[in-house]
């Protein structure tokens, strides 16, 4: 069975654009660079920021003097504010190579990577940024986790949120969400059900902890206890129809039809559609409730492939009067060639051999339904030659 996923909510980030140095972070640079970061903070200030980059640039370019990681920075942020991330991206990279201990190069160039959608080495960047921190912000720890589990680096992103839980008093539950989806996608899943075994005893009304308890069911083919760790989930909280519908074909994979229908029936409501109804209806036909399928189809009567699934519920369970009452209906209406076809297999039933040929002469001449067709009329033409010689 296809892996049914589970998302997990992403945090947004705020980029730590640096266009405005402290007074102190500019008495900090030569003559030259405090000249030149205030020009550009002029044309930063005024929204210019190409041509506030263009100035930095000139004098990284021009200067003979060190140029310092706020010189970097500025000019990463001046390009990013203007669009140009790419660009920008390569700056804070080349910042962060000349100054590997500054925090704002290294999270600078972590979350533009994201931004990027390279998660993984973004998740490296913005990890090494919470270790420079003086004292560590648990967002950003955070924040590295998501990025490892985005670029599907699970056993780093299990790594980053077990040390963040274990630093704290009262973990937040989206930390204990990442954490327990990373481990469970890096293989880890005695761990996985550990934790969350912990978690679930302490809060049985949290649907989140279900859910998750219920993919770990999944990873380790335990079917029959997701479907049910998902009806507990969906009794904490409201289900959408997307999520009603993997339920359902979860049940139906666990040969559990009439399941698979009432859980269809809760996720389409009062008025399904006809298409919607055909689904329900052959879950009820595979588990042998003909006639609930037929009055359930019933509501669809003016609908053709509604009525046409109808007959063929009647017809698959060999009750051919009603089935041939429903094709023929069909056919008036003009809308199905295939109510011919299976008025030619209702006539075969009774035996009226030329009924049968009639109707199935009448789409043989259908790719759709020469191959179909075929079979039937040789047959027929067979006995018909047989009853010819007969009368000779």
């Amino acid at each position: 069975m296809k892996r049914m996923r589970i998302h997990i909510a992403i945090p947004a980030f705020c980029l730590l654009l640096l266009l405005a140095l402290p007074l102190e972070g500019m008495a900090k640079l030569p003559p030259e660079g405090r000249q030149a970061m205030f020009k550009a903070q002029q044309l930063l200030d005024d929204k210019k920021y190409l041509e506030a980059a263009s100035l930095i640039r000139k004098y990284i370019k021009t200067t003979k003097e060190t140029v310092g990681a706020q010189v970097y920075t500025m000019l990463g942020g001046a390009l990013h504010e203007a669009g140009k991330r790419k660009q920008a991206l390569d700056v804070f990279r080349k910042g962060h190579k000349a100054f590997p201990k500054d925090e704002n190069l290294c999270l600078n160039t972590g979350i533009t990577l994201y931004e990027t959608e390279q998660y993984a080495e973004a998740g490296k960047y913005l990890e090494k940024a919470h270790a420079l921190q003086k004292v560590g912000k648990d967002r950003l720890l955070y924040q590295a986790g998501t990025a490892y589990y985005l670029g599907e680096r699970f056993r780093d992103s299990a790594r980053v949120m077990l040390k963040l839980i274990a630093g704290a008093k009262k973990p937040k539950k989206s930390w204990i969400r990442l954490t327990i989806h990373a481990l469970i996608d890096s293989k880890q899943p005695k761990r996985a059900e550990s934790m969350l075994l912990q978690y679930l005893n302490l809060n049985p009304q949290e649907a989140d902890y279900w859910q998750l308890l219920a993919k770990l069911h999944l990873e380790r083919e335990e079917y029959s206890k997701a479907a049910a760790a998902l009806e507990i989930t969906y009794r904490l909280k409201k289900p959408t129809a997307k999520e009603l519908e993997k339920l359902a074909t979860l049940y139906r994979y666990r040969n559990a039809p009439i399941m698979a229908a009432n859980t269809l029936r809760r996720a389409y409501g009062a008025t399904p559609g006809p298409d919607q109804a055909i689904r329900i209806a052959a879950l009820y036909a595979s588990a042998g409730r003909i006639q609930q399928a037929v009055r359930f189809l019933n509501k669809f009567s003016n609908n053709s492939s509604a009525l046409l699934e109808q007959g063929k519920v009647l017809y698959h369970s060999r009750r051919f009067k009603e089935a041939e009452a429903v094709f023929k209906k069909l056919a008036a209406t003009k809308k199905s060639r295939e109510a011919h076809f299976f008025l030619g297999l209702c006539a075969w039933e009774r035996k009226d051999w030329k009924e049968a040929h009639r109707q199935l002469n009448n789409v043989a001449g259908l790719k759709k339904y020469r191959n179909r067709t075929a079979g039937y009329l040789a047959v027929l033409e067979d006995l018909e030659s047989a009853r010819t010689e007969s009368m000779q």
